[in-house]
């Protein structure tokens, strides 16, 4: 075996060498080209987000706008380029429910809300869509996501808009009862001193028919605002509708007159004025004028009970009374022909059932015939505000 000559491992050595000079550059320019390639798709990812973000400002310019058709394609425009974002979609889909495209919109939102169960703004979304097809059990459910979902900005004063939203919707549907206890969750919910937030869940509470609350809040109003015309006008209305009519009046003498005549208050203000003006159990009256008045009602009541029989075909006389007016009208017969006004003035103490019995009466016609209009109508508005003073 023959050994190897020095001068064929010095030609060998330098063949390796280069070999591994070769290798190196080749990973050096791999490197190269793969780091180029990256900065190259970063800078094209980023060319495409501020193309889609530059669309989506602009249909969000178009949409202010009113321009919804244009914002319509910025907008599908804007997930071309960026398909995966929940920001572009959401507006899409609030701009097709503005188009009137309420399926599309949903289908957008149903997805989002399949990703983020609890946005407060996904849910609103789908409320009113709900709320726009009159599907009330839809409408209720999302109004409630909305209410107890999240919001990234001031979540408090966004549920309080919501539950807002939520009374107006059922009012609007006419569903007085269930807007209630949402009516006083709002009221329960108005920061200390917000004045504004006030005066709107008055107004709710006036339409919910909650008439103590309502004057309640009224009250705080004009301890903030005596003159205010609004909370004037309201707390007018409550006190009516719960049978204060002497605190109404002072409310209805407060507004300007322009304002008391509008139609909204002039059939109530006068109604005011009548009962005031027939009722005999107001404070500073003589025992004459107490007297008068409850014989004027006496004979106005009478009048009531007969116009009623003629118009239902009874008769008063008829024995034994088969009608609650018949017996009403039959009760007092026997002892109404001795309260005259001399008669009543000199007892004074009659005249609690004096006008028992004309509310009775009243109550009987009214059931029978309806509701009383006129003179006969202060009477009758008048019986249970007594009944409260003298349950």
């Amino acid at each position: 075996m023959s050994a190897t000559s020095p001068s064929t491992v010095g030609e060998e050595s330098p063949r390796i060498l280069s070999r591994e000079l070769v290798v190196i550059l080749c990973v050096l320019a791999l490197v190269l080209l793969l780091a180029l390639t990256a900065l190259l798709s970063r800078l094209y990812h980023k060319k495409i987000h501020t193309l889609a973000d530059a669309m989506f400002a602009q249909g969000e310019a178009d949409e202010q706008a009113g321009q919804i058709k244009t914002a319509l394609t910025d907008y599908r425009n804007a997930l071309a380029y960026n398909p995966s974002n929940p920001l572009f979609q959401f507006h899409l889909a609030k701009a097709l429910a503005a188009a009137g495209r309420d399926e599309e919109a949903r289908s957008y939102l149903l997805n989002l809300l399949s990703e983020s169960p609890g946005s407060g703004e996904v849910n609103l979304e789908l409320a009113r869509i709900a709320k726009n097809n009159n599907s009330m059990a839809d409408a209720m459910r999302y109004y409630q996501g909305a209410m107890y979902g999240e919001w990234a900005d001031d979540p408090i004063a966004m549920r309080w808009q919501v539950r807002r939203e939520l009374c107006e919707f059922l009012l609007s549907r006419g569903a007085v009862k269930q807007a209630a206890p949402e009516v006083i969750a709002l009221e329960e919910n108005i920061p200390a001193g917000d004045l504004a937030r006030l005066k709107i869940v008055g107004q709710l509470l006036l339409r919910t028919q909650q008439w103590a609350r309502a004057l309640e809040v009224y009250h705080t109003l004009l301890a903030a605002g005596p003159n205010d015309e609004d909370s004037l006008a309201g707390a007018a209305q409550a006190a009516f509708q719960l049978g204060q009519y002497v605190m109404a009046m002072e409310y209805f003498d407060r507004l300007p007159r322009e304002r008391r005549e509008q139609p909204d208050f002039a059939n109530r203000f006068d109604m005011t004025r009548q009962i005031l003006a027939a009722d005999p159990f107001l404070s500073g009256l003589t025992a004459e004028v107490r007297a008068q008045r409850v014989a004027n009602a006496l004979a106005l009541a009478q009048t009531r009970a007969e116009n009623c029989a003629r118009q239902t075909g009874q008769s008063l006389e008829q024995a034994p009374p088969r009608t609650d007016l018949q017996r009403v009208y039959q009760q007092g017969k026997n002892v109404q022909r001795d309260w005259t006004p001399r008669y009543l003035e000199r007892f004074p103490d009659r005249l609690d059932a004096a006008m028992a019995y004309v509310f009775s009466v009243e109550n009987a016609a009214a059931t029978a015939c309806g509701e009383p209009q006129g003179d006969d109508r202060a009477l009758w508005l008048l019986g249970p505000s007594r009944s409260v003073v003298n349950p």
